[in-house]
């Protein structure tokens, strides 16, 4: 039921953003101060995400809960997920319905992860281990924290608002 709606909210805030103007400048590019900045960095989510993508669990989850959720890019630069919503506007309406079918795979992907996480801390809470639940549920709340960012589309506002739900619920399970 709550990915049904989740899903829902995505495919409606993907077809409002595409109802936007159009802009002549339609190339998914950052502009060259934003790319030099992002490419100075690595994306915070990118180690996690590789792994996740490669089908090692165990290395995606430990990964994530190493991540420095404060600090930026937390997306690829040439990911849709690190555009802003203005970005996302501006391009034309043929880029915006490429990057969107990429966009909601890479935000399913990335949910899935998050959903590992959340079973990890569950399953340490299950053995007693309330010091590892409690680091799982808080590297949830942190990413989660990191996604509401206004640099980020509303979309990835709205996922990290429900990382941020999903890890407080489950904090709440084994006490604070």
């Amino acid at each position: 039921m709550k990915n049904t709606i989740i899903t829902v909210i995505m495919a409606a805030t993907i077809l409002i953003a595409g109802c936007g103007k159009k802009s002549p400048s339609s190339s998914g590019t950052p502009p060259p101060a934003q790319a030099d900045a992002a490419s100075s960095a690595s994306p915070v989510s990118q180690p996690a995400l590789t792994a996740w993508q490669q089908g090692d669990k165990a290395t995606a989850i430990s990964s994530f809960l190493a991540a420095d959720w404060s600090a930026r890019p937390l997306f690829a630069a040439d990911s849709p997920l690190s555009l802003t919503e203005g970005d996302f506007a501006a391009l034309s309406t043929a880029d915006r319905q490429a990057k969107s079918g990429v966009l909601t795979a890479q935000l399913d992907s990335f949910k899935k992860l998050a959903a590992a996480v959340r079973q990890a801390g569950s399953d340490a809470a299950a053995k007693g281990d309330a010091t590892q639940a409690r680091k799982c549920f808080t590297s949830l709340k942190q990413c989660g924290t990191a996604l509401e960012s206004p640099e980020c589309m509303q979309l990835v506002q709205l996922v990290g608002k429900a990382f941020v739900k999903m890890s407080e619920t489950e904090s709440v399970k084994i006490g604070q």
